[in-house]
């Protein structure tokens, strides 16, 4: 598709460059013999003048003169009385006077960029003027073109019905023109909205800034929107004008990925756009005479530093680069061949007169191109991405499916307790650790632990800590010798990692149980309705391991109901309270219920508290029966 939408644009570029050719050639400009001598129309009319001498190709004069006296011979070589259009293809022009003398009246005609009603003669985007020529009449016209900026006085000479052919043919030329630009915006703004990428809408930004541009310097919009309006386009042009530069150099550096290739090339190309932005807010107050002076050295400065700054990206390994330098120096001769000839240092061709227009338009086709290669780029990132991250899910469905081997599914029956097991990991698999042991039915030992971390490096380091509880089942009955056992193992065994844990051995024969901790939550016991805890301190597992661990017992009875968890159960729900001040409320309304229904509503309780899971959740419920 999108080398579809660019064909389509190069096929209306090339139709516009052969319908603008084709125009060219339908008139031949007349003779011009011009002078900026500050005479009076009376003192011009009277030949008072110095006049050069004459110029076939001479209508541009440059930055720095405000007015020209122009002269020229209209002749009318046939029998009958003619009409013929004079067009001054400058539509920002201030104002044009012209005259010329019939015997000995004086007739003169006045026309004011500023105010639309003065001449409406002919509707038409360029100031255009009616002059009536009798059979084989020979009369010298003279005009007076004054202008603040680029003084151009580009005429053109045109029967009645060869004029109205051209505009025929130049709103053809101009509406591909605009039609390529639109086409472009318009489909870079989809692709925009798709992939939320940022050169997309600087990109997009800056077309629409182009066709303002167009707009306001080719008289479309004063002729076709604001008819009957008094307006000065200039301070609107040239904020417009620098705001294109503003966004195409943000567009650049999205584009150029400068941030991460060269930070401080980076600064100053956001430095020098941001600056010219700000810039362009003032044109309302700097005279607008400055204002094209300045963008004649702004312009040059931030195009050489935008097209060198391309090629460092393409040398730099972004090979889309290479298109956006070509769309610069595209721009960059069309540009130059346009002031030349607006200068009057290059003769007035049909290049020379929509330089502009052709270097803009290749300009932002191949810069659609670049942005297309951008677009297949990320797409096969993202396809890339796409296939890593199934990879990814599928070792980490492989893994969990290794995890739940690891861990047991639920704890032996016993005619002496009852049990109810929730893993709750963050991820798809976890850092928590339970296992038990047991000889016979008479005894059991559980193991709880939390391993510091979350998701596969943590869960691996579980499967040590496994192996730490399985070669100490030697110390089944004693807990404080299992914790020291594991200790020890496992300080040789992790590197800068630590576990919480404790274990917990049932004598049923004696209704005794005994447990030690590594820095684990207490035991909460619910005893006749009532909510105890009962705590074991100890240090983390893995830290030091000459540390002695120590052991609490706590006598049974038919009924009691132990829970035993690991702190993701209870972190990150109430900041600054305690584990009593967050559990016991919510335990204390459950006490009555039976098991599964108590421990399911505690972590749905829990749960509706918890604005985000932030850690593994083991959690073990127990009754005595």
């Amino acid at each position: 598709m999108i080398q579809g939408v660019l064909k389509f644009n190069l096929w209306l570029l090339f139709t516009f460059t052969f319908i603008t050719s084709c125009t060219s050639k339908l008139p031949e400009r007349p003779i011009i013999q011009y002078s900026f001598q500050n005479l009076t129309l009376e003192q011009v009319l009277s030949e008072e003048v110095s006049w050069s001498k004459p110029e076939e190709m001479k209508y541009n004069f440059g930055y720095w003169k405000r007015f020209v006296w122009v002269k020229f011979e209209l002749v009318n070589p046939a029998e009958t009385p003619s009409q013929y259009i004079l067009d001054i293809e400058s539509p920002w022009v201030d104002e044009v006077v012209i005259a010329w003398k019939i015997h000995d009246t004086v007739e003169s005609k006045v026309y004011k960029g500023t105010d639309s009603h003065e001449l409406k003669e002919i509707p038409h985007r360029n100031p255009v003027f009616s002059i009536e020529l009798s059979p084989n009449e020979k009369r010298s016209i003279y005009l007076k073109i004054s202008n603040v900026g680029i003084l151009s006085a580009p005429l053109r000479i045109w029967t009645r019905n060869t004029f109205f052919d051209r505009v025929e043919r130049d709103y053809i030329a101009n509406g591909i023109y605009f039609g390529i630009i639109i086409a472009l915006l318009l489909y870079n703004l989809l692709i925009f909205v798709s992939v939320k990428e940022k050169a997309y809408l600087f990109y997009c930004l800056y077309l629409t800034t182009l066709l303002i541009n167009y707009g306001l310097l080719g008289g479309f919009f004063k002729q076709l929107l604001m008819p009957e309006t008094y307006l000065n386009v200039k301070p609107y042009l040239n904020t417009s004008v620098n705001a294109s530069l503003l966004f195409v150099g943000l567009f650049s550096l999205t584009f150029l990925n400068l941030k991460s290739l060269n930070p401080k090339l980076d600064r100053l190309i956001l430095g020098s756009a941001v600056t010219i932005g700000v810039y362009s807010c003032f044109s309302f107050l700097i005279p607008y005479h400055w204002m094209e002076i300045s963008f004649i050295y702004t312009f040059p400065y931030f195009l050489l530093l935008l097209v060198s700054s391309g090629i460092y990206s393409y040398l730099k390994g972004v090979k889309s680069s290479l298109f956006f330098v070509s769309a610069w120096v595209t721009l960059f001769v069309g540009v130059i061949v346009d002031s030349l000839t607006k200068a009057s240092i290059l003769p007035t061709t049909t290049f020379g007169r929509y330089g502009v227009q052709i270097g803009t338009a290749f300009e932002v086709i191949l810069f659609s191109l670049a942005l297309g290669r951008r677009l297949r780029f990320l797409l096969e990132e993202n396809l890339s991405t796409q296939n890593q991250l199934s990879a990814i899910r599928k070792d980490f469905e492989i893994a969990r499916r290794i995890q739940m081997r690891i861990l047991p599914g639920e704890l032996p029956k016993s005619e002496h307790v009852s049990s109810i097991i929730s893993y709750l990991p963050l991820y798809d698999i976890g850092g928590d650790f339970y296992d038990y042991f047991d000889s016979n039915e008479n005894e059991l030992g559980i193991v709880i632990a939390d391993v510091t971390g979350h998701g596969v490096s943590a869960a691996l380091d579980s499967s040590t800590v496994k192996i730490a509880f399985r070669n100490a089942k030697s110390f089944m009955h004693s807990p404080k010798e299992l914790m020291t056992e594991m200790n020890r193992f496992l300080c040789t065994s992790l590197h800068a990692r630590f576990v919480s844990a404790a274990y917990f051995y049932f004598d049923f024969d004696q209704m005794k149980l005994s447990f030690s901790s590594a820095g684990n939550p207490p035991l909460i016991l619910i005893r006749d309705l009532e909510i105890q805890s009962v705590e074991c301190p100890g240090l983390l597992l893995a830290v030091n391991p000459a540390f002695i661990y120590d052991q609490k017992e706590v006598l049974l009875k038919k009924g009691d109901r132990l829970l035993i968890f690991t702190d993701g159960l209870y972190e990150n729900l109430k900041p600054n309270e305690d584990l009593y001040s967050i559990l016991y409320p919510e335990i204390l309304p459950l006490v009555g219920f039976a098991q599964n229904e108590f421990h399911q509503k505690l972590l749905g309780r829990l749960a509706a508290i918890r604005t985000v899971l932030k850690d593994d959740i083991t959690f073990i419920s127990l009754d005595i029966v």
